[in-house]
């Protein structure tokens, strides 16, 4: 279950809030409606679980105690990142990743 969210993007995502236009801009091309099924796979499911769907291509991130799946699909630029607390998630973020080459 998810415990904590580290911006109030992500939680209006999860919840299925309007999101104002600058909001939807700021995200670009990512399909919101993805994104929200995919935290709400997260808020339903154990590590277990998440080890077990493999479409969600969940691991964890180098060198942090954060994790990722991918917020809409594999050639998407956005991931969800989160922390274990115990059996709960912690700090939900939906993050954009840049290319830094």
């Amino acid at each position: 279950m998810i415990k904590s969210f580290a911006g109030s993007l992500t939680e209006k995502i999860f919840r299925g809030d309007d999101l104002t236009k600058k909001e939807a801009k700021q995200l670009g091309g990512i399909r919101i409606d993805k994104a929200q099924e995919r935290l709400l796979i997260l808020h339903h499911s154990t590590e277990k679980d998440l080890l077990t769907l493999h479409s969600l291509h969940y691991h964890k991130l180098h060198g942090t105690g954060r994790y990722s799946i991918d917020a809409d699909s594999r050639v998407s630029q956005w991931r969800i990142t989160f922390a274990w607390a115990g059996e709960e998630l912690a700090d939900v973020s939906l993050v954009k990743i840049e290319d830094t080459h």
